[in-house]
């Protein structure tokens, strides 16, 4: 790999697989990927590490793969963790501003967020990413992104805290010193996903985002183009082939067979006597493949329900006026986009490919498959100015925040005030 031309690399962990990118950086617009692999994760469930061992040989294997399609060895990256124990919760911190001129320096700033954290400390979670979401200037109407040499009496920061566990931290880290790899930062999984898979324009309008992997579910709603709201269900693919496996009684190999090649979530796609081959445990079988269907909707209609709950508790399917984003492995299956607007009642469609991300024409289709989103959305964010993730200290739940969600939005410019 050429030394004139800056590069990043990008390892997503996820419940079965393990992607790798690795881009040669032309422009924050411009980001060649030149290596890519992905291999199978054995080491975890739903979403945690279950297997160290296991998990460190599945990096292993993806890095030294895309190593060799690069010719180039990597030393560290930025890496994706995954989210099943993430707490996401709303802080404020307010400051004056204590200098004769009054004009806002990054003191201010980080005295705000210091302030904001101070009421939210866990001794056993650890602060992986602050979001700033705005910052109000001497209590006026309009929030700013960059108070830096702004004048003012006092600026009060708004920011989305996400906290893991430490041993979730800690395992992860054992995981790449353990592959031989160094940590350039850990962003979470859901804000990598989001960068990758959304359009400014969404964000800016009011867009939820559903990432269904194998062992978790993650949902962000962005508002007036803040993240507003992040959520984490412990379930995913892997539980749809559970439940194909249980009632059909197969392995789960051939459960996950079956579902990649006729699962769908629309009955009305399904033809009345469409059969399907199948290898059950006493033998081969035949079952019709609306029989699947129904197996494979009775969860999806669990996950999604779940999801409409907390979207309505929270007041935040007012503000959709882009509707949802569908993203990750489990989101392919036939049907989806139906699926979905049937049951939170909005638009909805697949993640948009990041056309910053590019790779010559043998790779590109490769590239864009649903896999190797977050990888991608990580090079993407190790490019962004806003520094979302701050390695500081730990935060506790706030009860305040789901209360006044309730109360909905007045206008497109105070959705996140009435939020909070």
């Amino acid at each position: 790999m050429s030394e004139a031309v800056p590069s990043v690399v990008a390892i997503d962990i996820g419940t079965h697989k393990v992607s790798v990118l690795i881009a040669k950086v032309h422009a924050p617009d411009n980001i060649q990927v030149v290596g890519m692999a992905t291999a199978r994760n054995r080491g975890m469930s739903k979403g945690k590490i279950v297997n160290l061992d296991k998990v460190i040989s599945a990096i292993k294997n993806a890095v030294s793969e895309a190593e060799n399609m690069a010719e180039c060895r990597v030393h560290s990256a930025w890496v994706s963790i995954p989210s099943t124990d993430l707490k996401s919760y709303y802080a404020v911190g307010r400051t004056p501003i204590a200098n004769p001129e009054q004009i806002i320096t990054t003191n201010e700033v980080v005295r705000a967020l210091e302030l904001a954290k101070a009421s939210h400390i866990e001794a056993d979670h650890y602060l992986i990413s602050a979001v700033p979401l705005g910052f109000e200037l001497d209590n006026t109407e309009q929030w700013v992104t960059n108070p830096i040499h702004m004048a003012a009496q006092s600026i009060t920061g708004h920011y989305q805290l996400m906290m893991l566990p430490l041993s979730t931290m800690q395992n992860l880290d054992r995981a790449m010193k353990g592959a031989n790899v160094g940590v350039e930062r850990m962003v979470v999984s859901g804000l990598a996903t989001a960068e990758a898979s959304l359009l400014q324009d969404e964000k800016d309008y009011g867009v939820c985002l559903v990432d269904i992997g194998a062992g978790t579910t993650n949902v962000a709603v962005y508002l007036d183009g803040r993240l507003a709201l992040s959520k984490t269900y412990a379930v995913g693919g892997e539980h749809v082939t559970r439940d194909i496996a249980a009632v059909l009684q197969m392995t789960t190999d051939e459960a996950e067979r079956i579902k990649v090649l006729h699962g769908c979530v629309d009955l009305n796609a399904v033809k009345p006597d469409h059969m399907i081959n199948v290898q059950g445990i006493e033998g081969p079988q035949t079952i019709s493949r609306i029989e699947l269907s129904e197996i494979i909707i009775a969860r999806y209609e669990e996950i999604f329900r779940t999801i409409h709950a907390d979207l309505i508790q929270t007041g935040a399917i007012h503000g959709l006026y882009h509707g949802v984003v569908l993203t990750g492995d489990v989101c392919q299956i036939e049907g989806m986009v139906n699926f979905t607007r049937r049951m939170l009642g909005v638009s909805a469609h697949l993640g948009n490919p990041p056309l910053q991300v590019t790779a010559d024409d043998a790779h590109l289709a490769a590239l864009r498959r649903s896999q190797y989103a977050t990888a991608a959305g990580l090079l993407m964010y190790s490019q962004g100015e806003t520094p979302d993730a701050m390695e500081i200290v730990e935060v506790t739940p706030s009860r305040k925040v789901m209360s006044r969600l309730k109360n909905g939005w007045d206008s497109l410019n105070n959705k996140l005030k009435s939020i909070f």
